[in-house]
Order: structure tokens, then sequence, then C-alpha cells
């Protein structure tokens, strides 16, 4: 998908709805801003990720979703 955005006089721009459906956006949703040559990448941030200290014991509420682990020798 291609579309053609403008710049309003604050620097924002307006992402199409179609686009916002497509990600999923919602009002509040954030994005990460990097430059890549004369290129804008914009990815959406995780929700409710928690990070946590080096050294932060995890509990069990680490591992709800981790689905099943493989063990090689």
């Amino acid at each position: 998908m291609s579309t053609t955005v403008q710049i309003d006089d604050k620097g924002r721009i307006y992402l199409p709805s179609e686009v916002r459906k497509m990600l999923g956006l919602k009002k509040g949703d954030r994005l990460r801003v990097r430059v890549r040559d004369r290129a804008i990448l914009l990815e959406v941030e995780e929700r409710n990720v928690r990070k946590l200290r080096r050294g932060t014991p995890w509990g069990a509420e680490a591992f709800l979703d981790a689905g099943e682990a493989l063990v090689s020798d």
C-alpha cells in the first residue's frame, strides 16, 4: 500500500483510516520513529509490555503465554 500524506504547520501527519485499521492502531498507541537515509520508518510499539530491571526475579506470570520450549543437546 502506498499513499501520500501532508505535514501540517505543527509538523504532524495524518495516518489514513485504512492504514490505522490495517495496523490495528487506536488512540494513544505509540509509534517508534527511525530515520534511515532519507526514509522515515514508523514502527508500532507493543502494547502492555512491562520492563524489568536486570536482576529482578521473574514470577510465574513471565511464562503465561510462552507455550512449549524446545531443548536440544
